[in-house]
């Protein structure tokens, strides 16, 4: 997705440089849900055909074409590349979810290889805005990843972390989990960075805010921080550490309930994509379009909610052309596939995905020349999120 964060790796970082599908809200029921040996990104397997079917064998050769390109962008230190340009923690932690629900031993290795990356670049000292635990963006430089100095949040940041080391425990061997176990306290102090200050980012409106310096809650980060403390409640609960679950899961309801309190417009029945604006969907896709459908990949309202459907009614009617990915944008919005097919539009859902795979495949790299209503990427968090929807639409018709 064309989000805040890859407008800025394209400017900083290219100029210079079973994952756990959305969780139910507290009250409603569950909604279901090797390595490069260089910088460059690694040849690609053989493809699938296009749009080739939906039958078991077809929806497998998919999935696992795009786990190849993931781990053919991983580097030799388990870094996974944004496109072509460098390392973007947020994004290589929606392309390690992937690689997890398509769930072979490489790709899980893989996954965890980039958890390890992450957490091997962790800055724990604290840096000019105070925080400690965040983590950079990484730009490649003569072949080095050198830290950019900054990140585009800290919510974001943290929440997806903290859902890769949750997912991580659900695939891996017992040596990875206890790997995982020794590594509780620094993931703790991640998750410390979505609660309130001094050492974390959370308003007193129980929202988050981007990061420590820039005071606006975005409801997509919100979203993503809701289902990321949901993850690690989950994780410390198996670890048998109840007092800690306790508390990370009071932190998701209250984010929970903060993002139904002040983010969901009554009057106009629409999300508002921060905590400054009114909703209005009569611009550009992003963000105001984009943001209606984050609660729903994320579990905030279940697929039965009223807000849910309303929203997404209002979103589909403003882009009639979305199965075909006429969105007023470059980039594929492969997570609102995700989201038609939470939505019960499995048939909507997969026309994405084709489209998609028409208009990227054979080479699913970057750059590409422009075909149709896509003019830039196809990139491993992307990759992840496909992974995601072809699992969640199975076989079925």
């Amino acid at each position: 997705m064309m989000s805040k964060r890859s407008l800025a790796v394209l400017a900083g970082v290219i100029g210079a440089a079973v994952a756990l599908g959305p969780l139910p809200a507290e009250a409603a029921p569950a909604a279901q849900a090797a390595p490069a040996a260089q910088a460059a990104p690694a040849a690609q397997a053989a493809p699938a055909t296009p749009g080739a079917g939906w039958d078991a064998a077809s929806v497998a050769a998919r999935t696992s074409e795009q786990a190849a390109f993931i781990r053919g962008q991983q580097r030799p230190s388990g870094a996974i590349l944004h496109g072509s340009g460098g390392v973007n923690p947020y994004f290589g932690n929606y392309a390690a979810l992937g690689l997890l629900a398509e769930g072979s031993q490489p790709s899980v290795s893989a996954a965890a290889r980039w958890l390890d990356w992450v957490f091997a670049h962790l800055n724990t000292a604290s840096g000019a805005d105070g925080g400690r635990f965040t983590i950079d963006d990484y730009a490649i430089v003569a072949g080095a990843e050198v830290s950019t100095g900054g990140y585009d949040s800290v919510d974001s940041y943290a929440a997806t972390t903290l859902m890769v080391a949750a997912a991580l425990w659900k695939k891996t061997d017992a040596t990875g989990r206890s790997t995982l176990a020794s590594r509780i306290g620094a993931f703790e102090k991640v998750a410390a960075l979505l609660g309130p200050a001094p050492t974390g980012v959370r308003k007193a409106s129980g929202l988050t805010q981007a990061t420590f310096t820039y005071n606006v809650a975005y409801l997509m980060d919100n979203a993503e921080v809701y289902q990321g403390l949901h993850d690690f409640a989950a994780l410390e609960a198996a670890l048998g550490r109840s007092a800690q679950a306790a508390a990370y899961a009071s932190w998701a309801t209250t984010t929970r309930n903060a993002i139904v309190a002040k983010q969901w417009n009554p009057q106009k029945n629409l999300w508002s994509w921060h905590d400054s604006v009114a909703p209005d969907l009569s611009g550009p896709f992003y963000a105001q379009s984009m943001a209606q459908y984050f609660p729903i990949d994320f579990g905030v309202v279940p697929p039965t909610d009223s807000r849910a459907s309303t929203s997404w009614a209002a979103l589909t009617a403003r882009w009639p052309g979305w199965r075909s990915n006429e969105l007023d944008r470059a980039e594929a919005a492969t997570p609102l596939a995700y989201a038609a097919a939470l939505m019960g539009d499995a048939a909507g859902a997969r026309a994405m995905l084709d489209d998609i795979a028409i208009q990227y495949a054979p080479g699913w790299n970057y750059p590409v020349v422009k075909t149709g209503s896509l003019t830039t990427w196809w990139s491993p968090a992307q990759a992840g999120w496909y992974i995601r929807t072809l699992q969640l639409l199975g076989t079925s018709r």
